[in-house]
């Protein structure tokens, strides 16, 4: 698809490409007023003495000089820095009139050693605390003893060991629970 009229910006964008595309050219002493010109431009200044800390008029004295520019990041910036202050503050405040619950959070854990007695080529634990899925034992001696340690939360738990990769078995020095379908586990409770 062509378009066969030219719009006003269309002519406007060519005359500024012709005048950009044309030679340039200097007189021969352009370099010269160039270089007078930037000399005249730039102020040089004395250094200011430094104040010492705590004596008179110390805290007026200018320290540090911000282009506007720059004086403009740093106060965006602060602006940006209490903004997020502030609405995270609010994200925290209860509503009002709105009643107050203190709720305690318990982040203890306890690790508790579960030990298998009995013959076995391999162990495993499963329980509602590692999501039913296996944890190996570690085979502890020669007299058929596995054991492992697991990070429990405060509560009641429910547990079985798998022998041999196919053997649900209960833990016989633990009581045990039924479910709906009358499928048995071990409980341990942890805490109160």
């Amino acid at each position: 698809m062509s378009i066969d009229h030219e719009t006003p910006d269309d002519a406007f964008v060519e005359r500024v490409a012709r005048r950009l595309r044309a030679e340039e050219r200097f007189d021969d002493d352009f370099e010269d007023t160039l270089v007078a010109a930037i000399r005249a431009d730039r102020r040089i200044e004395a250094p200011v003495a430094r104040r010492r800390v705590f004596s008179r008029g110390w805290w007026s004295a200018p320290s540090l000089q911000l282009s506007p520019l720059s004086t403009l990041a740093v106060a965006a910036s602060l602006i940006a820095v209490v903004a997020v202050g502030a609405s995270r503050a609010r994200q925290h405040v209860p509503p009002p009139n709105a009643p107050t619950v203190a709720s305690v959070v318990h982040d203890t854990v306890t690790y508790v050693r579960f030990v298998f007695v009995g013959s076995a080529k391999t162990v495993s634990l499963v329980g509602d605390f590692n999501a039913w899925a296996p944890t190996p034992l570690a085979r502890t001696g020669h007299d058929g003893a596995w054991s492992a340690s697991v990070p429990l939360q405060a509560g009641r738990h429910e547990y079985a060991f798998i022998v041999d990769g196919k053997t649900w078995t209960l833990d016989r020095f633990a009581p045990s629970s039924a479910d709906e379908f009358d499928a048995a586990s071990s409980v341990i409770t942890i805490g109160d």
